[in-house]
């Protein structure tokens, strides 16, 4: 008797020891950060810890102002990882590197102190690293659910600053079955350094990109796959106080291929695909004809095209040589996603525009062609990305001819300048 009874205390004690550590373990794994898969109804999920991190500063030096941040998402060809390479555009020099995973993307603070880098871990899910640019060290890591990702050469980011620098907004879609292009833009709070409750949501928009972005509270949105602009203000939360959607007067294969605003005259300039300029006044939604007008069969790829510093001139790649079977559908395919553009849409050509008469300033050729373009702070040279070259195409903005190369990584796509 005494020892059945010892046995049923032994048994309950080591049951009661197992039940034990599973509560503690599941109480570990409910800090652990993990976060749960987008549901339909359920806005994309983000958390103030990555698991898997794939996002290292390699190498650096204190940016000077100038110096230009590459985004290389095929710097090797037989390795999936990508690269933020730190280039010395004056000595030609290679100054810092940032290993990233597969689909990176960026955003730089408006006073150039902090950068913003996100790519792919696992599955849906993707890793945000802030990194102080002048120390090079990762500050902190987030991670972000469901974010909009291509698999091609970016034409232009999906993440941006506000003009404050108060909140990183990024595009993320929730993958459903009913409602598979359900678009949202998450909001990273920069002082706090975690995301905001609310995320504005954009429907069917499509991979989308920023128009302007003055403060943490107010900016405009292209939706390319609806043919739409969105003017869009918030609150500190992020709650949606307006969520304006303007149709654009054209057939949406036509597309849009850049938007300049004036934050002076409240008007957008948008350059459509066929190389006409229409201004949309924001107050009004009214649309009215520049002097810029279509000139197929030449194309303007949809990118990141760069203004001069004081606004006054916009400097267009031009499309040459594209595959006239994709003429009615240059901007938008249904096999092929609103953001990725055809391997042979590079730009062989800027045509220089004056912004307040939007008349032709000049053209400017290059040697080989390129993908996408910014301007150094002071306006007088143009950085072009020629990714098939491995390039970067340094061009004289005063005197509008190229006048060097450098050598940059695999496929440099995208560009920013340190302030």
């Amino acid at each position: 008797m005494k020892a059945s009874l010892l046995l049923i205390l032994s048994f309950l004690l080591v049951v009661s020891s197992f039940l034990g550590l599973a509560a503690g373990g599941a109480r570990a794994g409910g800090q652990s950060g993990q976060t749960k898969a987008p549901t339909q109804t359920d806005p994309p999920t983000q958390t103030n810890a990555s698991e898997v991190r794939n996002i290292e500063v390699e190498s650096w030096a204190k940016p000077e102002p100038g110096w230009l941040y590459v985004l290389d998402p095929k710097p090797d060809l037989t390795e999936p990882e990508g690269r933020v390479w730190l280039v010395d555009p004056e000595n030609d020099k290679e100054m810092g590197s940032i290993r990233t995973g597969e689909g990176a993307d960026f955003a730089l603070s408006p006073d150039g102190s902090t950068l913003y880098v996100a790519s792919l871990t696992d599955g849906n899910s993707s890793e945000l690293a802030v990194i102080d640019t002048a120390e090079g060290v990762i500050l902190e890591r987030s991670t972000i659910e469901g974010r909009a990702v291509t698999d091609a050469l970016p034409p232009f980011s999906t993440m941006a600053v506000s003009g404050d620098g108060l909140t990183l907004r990024i595009l993320t879609v929730a993958p459903t079955a009913s409602d598979a292009d359900f678009f949202r833009l998450a909001a990273f709070d920069t002082r706090s350094g975690s995301f905001l409750p609310e995320s504005v949501r954009l429907w069917n928009c499509g991979p989308g990109r920023f128009i302007n972005y003055r403060n943490s509270e107010q900016f405009d949105f292209f939706c390319p796959r609806t043919n739409k602009v969105r003017l869009i203000s918030v609150d500190a939360n992020s709650h949606e106080l307006r969520n304006l959607d303007i149709k654009l007067p054209w057939e949406r294969r036509v597309g849009a291929a850049e938007a300049i605003e004036d934050p002076d005259t409240q008007e957008i300039a948008i350059v459509r695909g066929d190389g006409a300029v229409i201004r949309m006044n924001a107050a009004t939604q009214e649309f009215a004809e520049t002097l810029a007008h279509s000139e197929l069969p030449d194309r303007v790829p949809p990118a990141a095209w760069p203004s001069s510093p004081d606004g006054s001139r916009i400097y267009l790649g031009y499309n040459r040589d594209y595959d006239r079977s994709y003429d009615n559908r240059f901007y938008l395919d249904y096999g092929r996603a609103p953001n990725v553009r055809p391997d042979n849409a590079m730009a062989a050509e800027l045509r220089v525009l004056d912004s307040h008469t939007w008349k032709k300033i000049g053209t400017i050729r290059t040697a080989k062609p390129f993908w996408s373009a910014v301007a150094a702070n002071d306006g007088k040279t143009l950085y072009a990305m020629a990714p098939h070259e491995h390039s970067i195409l340094v061009i004289d903005a005063v005197k509008m001819r190229q006048t060097g190369v450098l050598k940059v990584g695999g496929a440099p796509a995208l560009a920013l300048v340190a302030p």
